[in-house]
């Protein structure tokens, strides 16, 4: 059987709920009437919080799939300094009750990594993306081709956990770090390379299997 929470925080899920296990096994014996019960819904928070589901990219190769579980906060055209010029930003809010596992939304080798320091706005402020602390990876496809993927922390979120290298190669949909408690996270594509997007604002998303959108063919003309 598989282990159903992640391993990107196996410390921390412990650390979190076998106090409260206990604490609950100890009410049950030294409390009356239903004291025992009080510690579950923390445990069951944290439970939730650390599970990671295993996922199945759908589509093909052009097809880009979201990074993280959520909800398409905004699509906008930006200019990203990680890909060195106009690029089309898709960014997703984490909630709390979010699986919170990042996963690449095309196959290919990490070619860069950089972190930005910074505050810890809550996600949802706008402020928080370009102010709150930030891990990016650009991963460079077979064909060449390259795009960006951002952790951001959160009002909650305070820690990016990112242990990539660069060289690194990862499948499509495939893990690659976590947030942990409520962040988000934003894919960015070299305009001209985007065909089409496929969700909207305000879509509920889940990563490594919610097709976000569709790259042109290689080689194909810009507009």
């Amino acid at each position: 059987m598989k282990w159903p929470f992640t391993t990107y925080a196996t410390g921390t899920l412990l650390v979190s709920t076998l106090p409260l296990a206990a604490l609950s096994v100890w009410l049950a014996g030294a409390a009356p009437g239903a004291w025992w019960l009080a510690p579950l819904p923390l445990l069951l928070f944290f439970s939730a919080f650390f599970r990671d589901p295993d996922r199945s990219a759908p589509g093909g190769e052009d097809e880009l799939v979201a990074p993280a579980d959520g909800v398409v906060a905004d699509i906008l055209e930006v200019d990203d300094p990680d890909l060195g010029g106009p690029a089309l930003r898709l960014g997703i809010f984490l909630s709390v009750f979010n699986v919170h596992v990042n996963r690449v939304p095309c196959s290919g080798e990490v070619t860069a990594l950089s972190q930005r320091d910074g505050g810890y706005f809550d996600a949802r402020d706008t402020r928080a993306i370009d102010q709150n602390r930030a891990a990016t990876i650009v991963l460079r496809r077979p064909d060449g081709r390259s795009l960006a993927v951002r952790q951001i922390t959160g009002l909650i979120a305070r820690r990016i956990i990112c242990p990539v290298q660069r060289g690194d190669s990862f499948a499509r949909g495939q893990r690659y770090g976590m947030i942990r408690f409520g962040s988000r996270t934003e894919v960015m594509v070299p305009k001209g390379e985007l065909d089409s997007w496929s969700v909207h604002v305000g879509d509920s998303v889940k990563g490594g299997q919610t097709l976000i959108g569709r790259l042109r063919p290689a080689g194909g003309e810009l507009p």
